[in-house]
């Protein structure tokens, strides 16, 4: 079975499982934007932004080398688990510690630990999941992925629903992100068994030429925690330009700010988390190929980065001419000056899915540092750029700090990994989805003029959107025949004739 039938398959089962969860991660979300108010959904949604910056402190990367590792040396899954454990055993206590002494002299103050403390806790066991879900992705069952985060979100809106329903506030979403971490980490355990048990199935070594040849890499926690320094590094510095312009917010123009940002915000972040989806199938192979050619890694780049414009600009483009419609549908109408934000923020999503995989692509060869450098710089652009709009612009400048981040990360690490392999025809690559774009926003422009802000006229205006976008596409030759191959490889393999 070739690598685009392989990744293709493995990526729509993990699609599938992310896209119902993140759906039901929205829901919860817009559940608790309509409950709370906008106000107290703010200062959840503060405590939510502040505990995620140490997102990266209960992980350094960890997750990640395993992931690499396993699927270079699937014969040494067990081998490498167990200092990991250790390793997020020791991160979780000292990640704990200190939220919880930052928070107390934080501008929410003692009173914000409620809050900030399942949270925390949340975070951590969705931390330690990560391990046994690098294992099951790099053992290409990224389905079974797909249903550990599938989980993690019922559970979380049944939780979140329950505790709204007796009146906790906005310790409800607390609770229910502790409730998804829960059943993340018990579900991905349990499905990864085979792969870490006792009774551990020895998988044969891998048959790349390049790996098979390869002296296996001595990895202790001390080796684990030198290879995933960069990554660390690299995960704070990401962790801050998406979550720094929350406490900025909070800080200078208050919760109500917060609460009409976090309620856009929140649309933009469910769909750049589905870029997680697609790297994550494609990083173990990305991990295989980086042993090849640079060229083959360059052709792999390129096809992941016009996957993600096909995708990003139509996306982008329905939300900018549609929110005011979508804000009032989905938020209330409590929400609609938020609108703005929201058609600026989602041009974030074309940076945002290239930036990620490209930072992936430099792992997988290794120069994870450099990627380090590209995310380290634009954390730091994005907080002069908050610090200098939000005072004047609100949550709309905070908007505009986030999408210029993105596409500054983009731009910084695609200069950084052409250093090593040629990506050729990028021009080609970006004109033809920026011009079904703009076709497709005249249609939007000119249907926004006659329908009402409601949700059966926004839904068929997002039918007819789907339906039209591929066709401009294809009028423009973004898409072709080279697709439809695509497609047909994804399908079952007839078996041959004579086998039952």
């Amino acid at each position: 079975m070739n690598t685009t039938r392989v990744v293709g398959r493995q990526g729509l089962r993990l699609l599938g499982g992310t896209v119902l969860a993140r759906s039901m991660d929205l829901a919860l979300y817009l559940l608790l934007a309509r409950t709370l108010g906008v106000e107290t959904f703010g200062r959840y949604t503060y405590a939510l932004s502040f505990t995620l910056l140490f997102n990266a402190l209960s992980d350094l990367g960890i997750a990640t080398v395993l992931t690499r590792e396993v699927a270079r040396a699937p014969d040494r899954a067990r081998e490498l688990l167990r200092p990991c454990l250790a390793l997020k055993a020791v991160l979780g206590g000292f990640t704990l510690l200190a939220v919880i002494g930052i928070a107390r002299v934080g501008p929410a103050g003692a009173g914000g630990l409620s809050l900030v403390l399942p949270i925390v806790a949340g975070m951590i066991l969705n931390s330690t999941a990560m391990l046994y879900d690098g294992l099951l992705r790099a053992e290409g069952r990224a389905g079974r992925s797909g249903l550990n985060l599938l989980l993690q979100s019922v559970a979380s809106l049944i939780a979140g629903a329950a505790l709204l329903g007796v009146g906790l506030g906005p310790q409800a979403g607390a609770f229910a992100y502790l409730a998804g971490g829960v059943a993340r980490l018990t579900s991905a355990a349990w499905w990864s068994r085979d792969l870490w048990g006792a009774r551990a199935i020895t998988t044969a070594p891998s048959s790349h030429p390049a790996i098979a040849a390869a002296a296996p890499r001595k990895l202790d926690a001390r080796a684990i925690l030198r290879e995933a320094a960069p990554l660390a590094m690299s995960a704070v510095f990401i962790a801050l330009y998406f979550r720094i312009d929350a406490v900025i917010l909070r800080s200078i123009q208050g919760e109500r700010a917060v609460g009409l940002y976090a309620g856009v915000y929140r649309m933009f972040e469910t769909f750049a988390l589905l870029a997680v989806t697609f790297r994550s199938v494609l990083f173990p192979v990305m991990a295989r190929v980086a042993d090849d050619s640079a060229k083959s890694l360059g052709v792999l780049c390129r096809k992941s980065l016009r996957l993600h414009l096909l995708f990003t600009i139509g996306v982008a483009v329905f939300f900018t001419m549609e929110a005011p419609a979508i804000v009032r549908v989905v938020l209330g109408p409590a929400y609609a000056e938020a609108a703005p934000g929201l058609a600026i923020l989602m041009w974030a999503l074309p940076g945002s899915y290239m930036a990620d995989t490209l930072l992936f692509l430099l792992t997988a060869q290794r120069r994870q540092a450099l990627g380090t450098w590209a995310v380290g710089i634009t954390a730091g652009v994005n907080i002069v750029l908050n610090l200098i709009m939000v005072p004047r612009m609100s949550f709309v400048g905070a908007s505009v700090a986030t999408v210029a981040s993105e596409w500054l990360s983009f731009a910084l690490l695609f200069v950084m990994f052409r250093r090593a392999a040629a990506v050729p025809g990028m021009a080609s690559l970006m004109w033809r989805p920026a011009a079904a774009g703009a076709m497709l926003a005249g249609g939007l422009w000119f249907a926004a003029r006659w329908h009402a802000a409601t949700l059966p006229a926004v839904a068929l205006v997002a039918i007819a959107a789907v339906v039209a976008y591929p066709l401009l596409l294809a009028a423009v030759g973004a898409i072709g025949r080279e697709d439809l191959a695509m497609l047909r490889a994804l399908a079952p393999a007839k078996p041959a004739a004579g086998v039952v």
